[in-house]
């Protein structure tokens, strides 16, 4: 159980972290450990991770504790920043800056990304505390031809990792019968989803397709989730109610007879809202504190 940031700048600015812990890396991350035992990287979508960062996670975090990496724009089809890029792969692109479509990114820079983005995990792989790689695909990504090669192609790339793919598009689902057994075949992770009941958001689809189940929490703001958004957030400003809270407890439940393992991740990042509601289906589902809490690590 746990949240897709711990350095969200809501967050931050919420007062959950305690005073002389918020501006502090280390302790910041430390502190986030003491209630949760796994988290999502959301910083790896945007720009690619830096090894003497990732280093730090996992000199800063106990043993057990788990890190699940968002996969980079430029590998599930979003593009990328220019600026995002270091300065070496910035200058292969055909434009320097602002928003590059995928079709845009010359395949050299996407290859060497792929590399780079790899090697930056080894502290995390060599600590034993790399989670799941994740793969959210756009919401205008078809279940189509294509598709499914990329699917292919991303199995292949991947060997050897624990890769989660989110569908964002509903007609995945109409054909669902036959992805689930192209995600099987391929082992791959369905990721199953919380979100509005509203016609562009997938349903919820509580059916794992690997001994490890995923289940992502986005909120249920219909009116916010078309957008347009000046923020990132706003499309999963949701705080879960008691009863929604329940609804979820259950879900992870469905889960949980089906699976080994289950991984429930609140993505509904604004302010407090996704640390209490990950708190919140702790204590419903009875799970206390991680055990290291209790030892001399902290």
């Amino acid at each position: 159980m746990g949240t897709a940031s711990w350095t969200d700048p809501t967050l931050l600015a919420s007062g959950w972290y305690p005073p002389g812990v918020r501006n502090h890396p280390e302790k910041r991350l430390r502190y986030y450990a003491q209630h949760f035992d796994t988290v999502e990287v959301d910083s790896t979508f945007y720009a690619l991770p830096r090894l003497e960062v990732v280093e730090k996670w996992a000199e800063r975090t106990p043993e057990g504790f788990l890190f699940h990496v968002k996969a980079f724009s430029a590998f599930t089809g979003h593009g990328l920043e220019a600026d995002a890029l270091p300065k070496d792969l910035k200058a292969l692109l055909p434009r320097q800056e602002g928003h590059l479509a995928q079709r845009e990114v010359p395949e050299e820079v996407v290859e060497e990304a792929w590399r780079r983005f790899f090697g930056a995990l080894k502290p995390l792989e060599m600590a034993g505390k790399l989670g799941y790689l994740h793969f959210g695909l756009p919401p205008w990504t078809e279940p189509k031809p294509r598709s499914f090669r990329y699917l292919e192609r991303l199995a292949e790339r991947t060997q050897g990792y624990l890769v989660a793919v989110e569908f964002r598009n509903p007609k995945w689902y109409t054909a669902w019968g036959f992805v689930k057994r192209e995600l099987k075949r391929l082992g791959l992770v369905h990721v199953s989803v919380d979100a509005p009941p509203h016609p562009e958001a997938p349903p919820r689809v509580l059916e794992p397709t690997h001994p490890v189940a995923v289940l992502r929490c986005h909120g249920r703001n219909a009116e916010a989730w078309k957008g347009p958004h000046t923020k990132p957030y706003e499309r999963f400003n949701w705080r879960y109610s008691e009863e929604e809270l329940l609804d979820l407890a259950e879900a992870t439940r469905t889960l949980a007879a089906q699976a080994e393992r289950v991984f429930v991740i609140f993505n509904n990042n604004y302010g407090t809202q996704g640390v209490e509601a990950a708190l919140g289906l702790k204590r419903l589902l009875g799970l206390g504190k991680p055990p290291w809490t209790e030892g001399p690590f902290y």
